[in-house]
């Protein structure tokens, strides 16, 4: 066989093969559109010509169609003048009637705003009342606490002033014939030989049994402050006892005849016991607590 017999046979083959698949191929989709978009024109001028629909019969419809639209919307034709305020009318109400509800909701959210502000000021003097009160309270408090503090220092220092103004210098020589004398009477003793001018120097009657009451110079509970005829001395002892009547250990005092049983009482009178000495004109007698 001829090579380029085989050759020239098997290309027109292949052509033929080539043809046969594009005639059984469908249409393409690209060109349906276009198909479609002449059939359709084709149609519309074929029933226009058949419906007569032309321009004049179109001119012939526009008046009915325009009158009949009137009609549906309730419009007439009127040759008569045009009320213009009348017209208006409708619509300057409606502007009136916002215009009016516009100021009334206005005039409602001024109202609302004056409501809002006086509250706040309400709270607000309240808050500064109730800081106010609460300043005043404390201050009252941290005043009556340092009152209470100074009160409480001045308690305390008491007794050392009470205790200074009552120390002894001197030891008072005390006469006693029936033992000695309490600790706490011979301390209040030497206090008064040692704080009163002059009291230094005068007898100190002590114990003895020959007393009346018990629980005074027979018990060692008692003194007789020998001043004689010296009432000014007489006095500043018993000025000092009554000054210092705590811290003395004071039970009462006798003098010119008249007994104290209280740094703040009053004096009583006394019956006459018939001398001098009897009625303690001559000595201060000073009975102590046991």
């Amino acid at each position: 066989m001829d090579p380029r017999t085989t050759t020239t046979s098997d290309r027109a083959g292949a052509r033929r093969a080539r043809t046969a698949g594009t005639r059984r191929r469908p249409p393409s989709a690209a060109r349906r559109p276009g198909l479609f978009l002449g059939v359709a024109a084709a149609g519309a001028v074929l029933v226009n010509v058949l419906g007569g629909t032309g321009p004049a019969a179109q001119g012939e419809a526009g008046p009915s169609e325009s009158v009949s639209v009137a009609r549906q919307l309730g419009l007439t034709a009127s040759s008569g003048p045009v009320d213009v305020a009348a017209d208006l009318e409708p619509l300057e109400d409606l502007v009136a009637s916002r215009s009016t509800r516009e100021a009334e909701q206005t005039a409602a959210q001024q109202a609302q705003a004056a409501a809002d502000e006086a509250e706040r000021n309400r709270l607000k003097a309240e808050a500064e009342a109730a800081a106010k009160a609460a300043a005043a309270k404390a201050a009252a408090a941290a005043a009556a606490a340092e009152a209470a503090a100074q009160q409480q220092a001045a308690e305390v220092a008491a007794p050392s002033s009470a205790a200074a103004s009552v120390a002894a210098t001197a030891v008072a020589h005390i006469s006693n014939s029936y033992g000695d004398v309490r600790p706490q009477v011979q301390a209040a003793a030497d206090a008064v030989v040692s704080n009163v001018p002059g009291a230094g120097g005068i007898t100190l009657g002590g114990t003895r049994a020959s007393a009346t009451d018990p629980h005074g110079h027979p018990s060692g509970l008692a003194l007789d402050y020998m001043c004689l005829s010296d009432t000014g001395l007489g006095n500043a002892i018993v000025e000092y006892h009554i000054a210092h009547w705590d811290e003395l250990g004071v039970d009462y005092l006798i003098y010119q005849q008249r007994m104290l049983s209280s740094p703040g009482g009053s004096w009583e009178s006394m019956s006459d016991r018939g001398s001098s000495t009897a009625n303690h004109m001559d000595h201060v007698h000073v009975n102590y607590l046991g």
